[in-house]
């Protein structure tokens, strides 16, 4: 069995530490870490790569054990091209930043009110402001997730700019899944 301790560790660190455990050919993987969006994140990606987790709480930390099944985690599943749309701002454009908010939330309610050609909606820097409780494009951004659009916002970030806890709609994301979405996709869209 492979052991990967990536306690105290912040995101994508501990994912990839498991990633290149996984491809090393580990059929068992034990991985600790620390917290539950950590946890989240290196869960998501064993199983995105068709591997098998499970995962139990410790003292103060998650011990998460991956099995993994051969060439079908190390090649993982077969990917489909998809469209993303990048949001690094909370108003769209450059000029006036009253104009910025009024055109961003005409862009989410325009989007929400048709059928979505596109699978994900990245928002990264300033852009996680359109995600909590106060954001004014709130109402459409939740419209487009009932669609089944994913959406997806930097942890990185919320913490920097101390919104995690505001959260209201989406999941919290880290850099190497963001990247992972970017070389997966068709189309990056930025606003």
């Amino acid at each position: 069995m492979e052991k990967v301790d990536a306690r105290g560790m912040s995101c994508p660190q501990p994912v990839i530490l498991t990633k290149k455990a996984i491809e090393k050919g580990a059929e068992k993987i034990e991985v600790l870490v620390s917290g539950d969006v950590v946890r989240d994140n290196v869960r998501r990606m064993a199983e995105k790569l068709g591997c098998s987790v499970s995962y139990e709480k410790k003292e103060d930390y998650w011990q998460l054990n991956i099995e993994s099944f051969g060439e079908v985690c190390k090649r993982g599943i077969e990917k489909e091209k998809s469209t993303v749309i990048f949001i690094n701002g909370s108003k769209m454009g450059k000029g006036s930043d009253e104009l910025g908010e009024v055109l961003m939330k005409a862009f989410f309610n325009t989007l929400s009110q048709s059928e979505p050609w596109f699978d994900k909606v990245i928002f990264m820097n300033g852009g996680v402001e359109l995600v909590v409780e106060s954001s004014p494009v709130l109402e459409g951004i939740r419209a487009l997730c009932d669609k089944g659009v994913q959406i997806l916002a930097c942890g990185t970030c919320l913490d920097y700019f101390g919104l995690k806890e505001k959260m209201a709609v989406g999941t919290i994301s880290n850099m190497y899944d963001i990247v992972d979405f970017f070389s997966e996709a068709e189309r990056v869209i930025t606003i």
